[in-house]
Formats: structure tokens, C-alpha cells, sequence
């Protein structure tokens, strides 16, 4: 059971108040005591006017945390993407709700950053510097009750090193070129320098704030280098600031990883990653960081984004992945099960369409191979929202939690 904060409860005291006749000659002597008291100097009066010197301070409670609703982690999550403006929509949150109330799924993953857009009031100085805030998500607890009425695990998605937001405002932050600007991918996003230890801080304060909210499970997305661009281009401005512990790509999102899983399993919580695909089908890491073994030691859970189309026509020897969703996830989750064999795995699968139209039997396609691999677990990326019900299992009660 998963519960970041508790709200103590204060205890109340009664004190009764007794009068007795007896005390009667005692209150008149000290009113007399009163009176002569009273009686002193001017001087006296204006010499203890002012402020007791020796008194202690006022106290100032604490206002009490906000309480968060308890989360049970399901035996067998099976998710899908909802963008924080969705979750922020009532109307749009009844129909996910109603999907997920009459299927077998159990989970949503959230957008809590995605490239340096922060989409809840976290109040991180950075971001509100960076102009990164859209405030989509505005009433977090109601949210996160809602989804515990529904009996839903959430997931916080927070995507990592590339941002659009702060590289504008802090270029020294950024990965930059050699001419000292700010460096751009293929697609004109801009990155955040994996060896600067602030961008590490700012990440974290990201995480800190989702715990807080109470997130169960943490998703790290874009938790690697960048993999579009001339890579030759490509300059490190905080390398020099590790001398001569400067670890290479392999070594250095491991370690970040390490240590952002500190404060995530410090609230008990679950901790996640999204992957490339791809990465299982070779020996190298694709120049990003990203090596299957050690990753897997940081993490609690791998989710590899293994959608078909964006598999390169031929790739596994299949010539259109796109057009054969069971053979290539059988093949890529394959490779995953060989390397790391130990590891819990939860694909993110396709239910979107992309150079061919996919629909029930594509995105069942994926499920049956997933399945029949042991992974049982799975979540479905559509950037819109929307989903593809007949694809589904209809189950009238919720998997059997942990």
C-alpha cells in the first residue's frame, strides 16, 4: 500500500473549571495584592511597557500536509497515455473512466513533464524562470481521488533531458555546438546537458513534487543523449566539471538513474523508465546511454516503446514492421527476454496509426505476442487519448492486486 503522507490527526484536551466557596478569601486577599501592585510609579510603568526581552517567541504551527489517497499496485498493470490536459478535462476523464471501468485496463500514465513543458504547479524556480509552466493540471488532489475511486494506478510521466524551455533562457545548461550555441536535433528540439548535476536537481525537484502529490510510480522518459543530429556537433559544457571521474554515456545515465531512484524508493514508490525499442536488437547503446544491463539494475520496472512503425522497413529481416505488429514485437520483446531475462518488463505498444491504418486486430496482434512472451503487462501510447475498446478484454471486476 502506497501512502507518501499522512495527515496526523491533533488530540483535544477538555479543562474543566470548578469554583468552591471556599476559595473565596483567597481571591479577595490577591485582588488587594492587585490593586497595591498597581499602585507603582510612573517611571515603573514606562520602564515595563516595552517587550519582555526573555520571552520565548510565538509559536507558529504547522499547517498539516494535505492528505492523498492510498493506491494498491495491480498484479498486472496494463495502461494508457493520458495527456495532463486531458486528465485536467472532466468531460474527457468520464469517458477515459468509463473505458478503463469496462476493460481490463487498470492504469494511466500522466504527463507531468514531457520536453520542459511543466504541466502541474509544482512552483520549481527553474521552471517558473524558464516560462516552462501551462498550469493544464490544476486541481491535483481531486484528480488523484478520482482515480482512486475508480481504483486506477497512476503513473507520473516525466521526460528528462530534452526541453524546449530551458535551453532558451539558460544556454549554459543546454548541450551546445562548437560554436558555443545552443545545439538542435533534426527536429529542432533542444536537450538538456546530461553531466550538468543541476539539470539532475531539476529532474529531481520534478519528482519530489509528483511523490508529493502522490504518484505511486515515477516513468522516466528521455532518460538518455540525444539519438537525432550530428552527434560530432554535440558539446558537453559541464563534462569538464567531473576532472577525472568523467564517466562516458554508458556509465553516466546509469548513475543518473541511481540517483534518482534514491528519493523515489525513500517514498516507497515504483520506479520506471521507457526505452528505444531497438536498443535489444544490438550490442551497442545507439550512442544514447542507454545499456539494457546496466539500466536494468536501476530500475523496477523497463518499458520498451516497441511500436511497429517506428521499426525501419527490413528491420529483423520483416519487410514492412509496420504491416506485421505479432512478428516484430515477438521479435524485439524477444531480444529484451535474452538480455534481460530478469527484469520486468512492460511494453508500451501501438494503438495509433502511422503510414497504415491500425485498428482491433493490430493492437490485439501486439498484446497476443507480448503474452505469450510472459509479459502480461503492457501500456498503449496514442497521443490524442483515444483508444481502441474493441481491442480489450472486458473484465466486470479488476485484476486481483498485489
Amino acid at each position: 500500500m502506497y501512502n507518501p503522507m499522512k495527515t496526523p490527526v491533533p488530540s483535544m484536551t477538555h479543562h474543566s473549571r470548578v469554583f468552591h466557596p471556599a476559595l473565596l478569601g483567597y481571591f479577595t486577599l490577591s485582588l488587594a495584592a492587585l490593586v497595591l501592585v498597581g499602585c507603582g510609579s510612573k517611571k515603573d510603568d514606562a520602564e515595563n511597557s516595552g517587550p519582555d526581552k526573555k520571552a520565548p517567541p510565538p509559536v507558529t504551527k504547522k499547517a498539516p500536509e494535505p492528505t492523498v489517497p492510498s493506491f494498491t499496485e495491480p498484479k498486472e498493470v496494463k495502461g494508457i497515455y493520458v495527456t495532463a490536459w486531458s486528465a485536467a478535462s472532466k468531460k474527457k476523464m468520464e469517458k477515459l473512466l468509463g473505458l478503463l471501468d469496462r476493460t481490463e485496463l487498470n492504469a494511466v500514465v500522466i504527463d507531468v513533464r514531457d520536453d520542459g513543458e511543466m504541466y502541474w504547479e509544482t512552483g520549481i524556480d527553474l521552471a517558473d524562470k524558464s516560462k516552462a509552466n501551462m498550469k493544464a493540471v490544476t486541481k491535483p488532489k481531486e484528480l488523484m481521488e478520482l482515480l482512486a475511486k475508480h481504483k486506477i494506478w497512476p503513473i507520473a510521466r516525466i521526460a528528462c533531458f530534452r526541453d524546449s524551455y530551458v535551453p532558451k533562457h539558460f544556454p549554459e545548461l543546454a548541450v551546445q555546438t562548437e560554436q558555443g550555441k545552443v545545439w538542435t536535433d533534426h527536429s529542432r528540439h533542444t536537450w538538456l546537458d546530461p553531466y550538468n548535476k543541476k539539470n539532475w536537481e531539476y529532474i529531481a525537484a520534478t519528482v519530489d513534487f509528483a511523490l508529493k502529490v502522490g504518484f505511486p510510480e515515477i516513468q522516466l522518459d528521455y532518460v538518455r543523449f540525444p539519438s537525432e543530429g550530428r552527434k560530432l556537433a554535440q558539446v558537453f559544457p559541464a563534462m569538464k566539471s567531473w576532472g577525472k571521474d568523467l564517466p562516458d554515456k554508458n556509465d553516466l545515465i546509469p548513475q543518473f538513474s541511481a540517483y534518482i531512484r534514491e528519493r523515489v524508493k525513500k517514498a516507497k514508490a515504483v520506479y520506471s523508465a521507457d526505452l528505444f525499442g531497438i536498443i535489444s536488437s544490438g550490442t551497442a547503446d545507439q550512442g544514447i546511454g542507454q545499456t539494457l544491463a546496466k539500466l536494468a539494475e536501476s530500475y523496477d520496472v523497463i518499458c520498451p516503446m516497441v511500436y511497429p512503425s517506428h521499426f525501419a522497413k527490413g528491420e529483423y529481416n520483416i519487410k514492412d514492421p509496420n504491416r506485421a505488429p505479432f512478428e516484430i514485437i515477438t521479435k524485439s520483446l524477444g531480444d529484451y527476454k535474452k538480455k534481460i531475462p530478469k527484469a520486468r518488463i512492460r511494453p508500451w505498444l501501438q494503438d495509433f496509426s502511422l503510414g497504415y491504418p491500425y485498428g482491433a486486430k493490430e493492437v490485439q496482434a501486439q498484446i497476443k505476442a507480448s503474452r505469450a512472451l510472459g509479459y502480461n503487462e503492457f501500456l498503449l501510447w496514442n497521443a490524442g487519448s483515444k483508444f481502441t475498446e474493441a481491442a480489450l478484454a472486458v473484465e466486470p471486476t479488476k485484476p486481483t492486486e498485489r
